[in-house]
């Protein structure tokens, strides 16, 4: 059977394709990458290949990309790597369409569009012949992000978890900080300027899409296509609260428990201690205060049939 018998769009479809990708991924992960990379070649794709060598440089090489270069920039790795990516992306006019190859500790973008992290055929598939739909983007302090921001105690997890515990446990190593964090953490207040109004939380993430942390419901409503951000505020404190807000977030009960508040939004701002942490896409992206919104620029993101 010949490449044209097993991909007949594949002569008449090719994309040029940059794949951007962190080579601390792991053993197990890079053979995946290399996988996909070879079905992409196999499918017709022209693949260049970047890998970063340092914090910010994803960003940069996805600042140079152009469409009279690339049809498809691929951030290979996890939400963050996808966030890093997108902020480079956005500088650019001509910019391509964007991909994911999940390889990182959170795939919750993979999650939102439907595809599967171990899944390589599918991957691949996506990545060379896959449809784009248009995401709007999120903007905290002049940081774009993708899928979230967020205040108050996710955010001093993200800022203080070990990252040599990360990089060999993965998830588990959030769940040790969320729990030494809810023995230190002194939970100050947040107020949260939205529509008018202002509300009081300790803890409140401004969602573009539906899950958090994993294939967990936060924001029902929350659409990446939709110019909204749906804010989940949380008020309680103390070590009862994460333990109530911890248990039902993997039941996907968090947004109907009584004092959960989830406001639409197209603009808010974050007040709270200054100088304290804001997560985007599972990384510090700025300080409080905070303004958030929706941003002008939006990216095509490439998404299974």
């Amino acid at each position: 059977m010949t490449q044209m018998d097993r991909y007949p769009h594949a002569a008449t479809s090719a994309r040029r394709v940059l794949v951007i990708y962190n080579p601390t991924a792991g053993r197990r992960r890079g053979k995946r990458l290399a996988a996909i990379i070879g079905r992409l070649r196999a499918r017709g794709c022209e693949v260049t290949e970047r890998q970063t060598t340092r914090r910010g440089e994803a960003e940069e090489f996805a600042r140079t990309a152009t469409t009279g270069q690339f049809d498809v920039v691929v951030a290979a790795g996890g939400d963050g790597t996808v966030n890093e990516v997108v902020n480079g992306m956005v500088a650019v006019a001509d910019r391509p369409r964007l991909a994911v190859i999940p390889l990182g500790t959170a795939n919750v973008l993979a999650l939102e569009i439907g595809l599967h992290p171990k899944d390589c055929d599918q991957v691949a598939e996506t990545i060379a012949f896959g449809p784009a739909r248009t995401v709007h983007l999120g903007v905290a302090n002049g940081r774009h992000f993708v899928l979230m921001a967020g205040a108050g105690l996710d955010a001093h997890v993200v800022e203080g978890v070990n990252v040599a515990l990360k990089r060999r446990t993965g998830k588990l190593a959030y769940v040790v900080e969320s729990v030494r964090q809810a023995f230190g953490y002194d939970f100050p207040a947040l107020q949260i300027r939205a529509n008018g109004k202002t509300y009081e939380g300790r803890m409140a993430v401004a969602c573009k899409g539906r899950f958090y942390g994993g294939p967990f419901v936060a924001a029902p409503s929350a659409r990446l296509e939709t110019p909204k951000l749906e804010v989940c505020i949380l008020p309680k404190a103390g070590v009862g609260g994460v333990v109530r807000y911890g248990l039902a977030l993997p039941m996907n009960k968090l947004p109907d428990l009584p004092e959960v508040e989830v406001v639409s939004a197209e603009s808010i701002t974050i007040l709270g201690p200054r100088g304290a942490p804001l997560q985007g896409d599972g990384d510090i992206v700025a300080r409080l205060p905070a303004e958030i919104s929706i941003a002008r620029e939006t990216v095509d993101l490439i998404v299974p049939e």
